[in-house]
């Protein structure tokens, strides 16, 4: 007994259901290109239901890895914008000098180190010692060596003209960092 089969004519494209034989032609058309139609069924094949858990599987983990990859790079690129925008604030120790008589600063100098911006060239700070806004960047003559504090009066430069007090030289060190202080004396 023949078995009724779905067969499709690859001329016109009518699908039928017929007992299909060899040779057979499209009942339409009378083309000879009229074949069965096969369905394949992957979950009853061997190893099917692995490949398809396998194909289900990989698509998420992919997209999950893409994912984490473009949060991870766009990260980086806000944080290398962000600093880029920012000003970098450059700090430098410089040796200071309170100008104030009455500061009980052990030193006979009234020298302290101090950190400070590097933007900040003729600042004037509180002093740790007496607490008033007194001291200055300390300079040194490189002829006798006394020790000069750079008082900025207005928008002036202190370091135009300057000369020491002590020699009258003009060779002034303007380097505040290269001062020494005694041991045990930084602040």
């Amino acid at each position: 007994m023949a078995k009724s089969v779905a067969a499709r004519c690859q001329t016109c494209g009518k699908e039928s259901k017929v007992e299909w034989t060899l040779g057979m032609k499209c009942p339409e058309c009378g083309s000879e290109k009229f074949f069965p139609v096969v369905f394949i069924d992957k979950s009853q094949s061997k190893g099917g239901k692995k490949k398809a858990v396998a194909a289900r599987t990989k698509k998420p983990i992919g997209l999950l890895l893409v994912l984490v990859l473009f949060v991870a790079a766009m990260t980086i690129l806000y944080l290398r914008v962000r600093s880029i925008r920012q000003p970098k604030e450059f700090r430098r120790t410089s040796t200071m000098i309170c100008t104030n008589p009455d500061c009980p600063n052990p030193n006979p100098d009234k020298l302290f180190k101090k950190e400070l911006p590097t933007r900040d060239v003729f600042p004037q700070v509180t002093c740790p010692s007496c607490k008033e806004k007194t001291a200055y960047r300390a300079v040194q003559c490189r002829n006798c060596g006394q020790i000069i504090a750079l008082e900025a009066h207005g928008n002036e430069n202190p370091t135009f003209g300057l000369t020491c007090p002590n020699c009258g030289s003009s060779d002034i060190n303007l380097d505040s960092s290269t001062i020494p202080l005694e041991e045990g004396e930084e602040e």
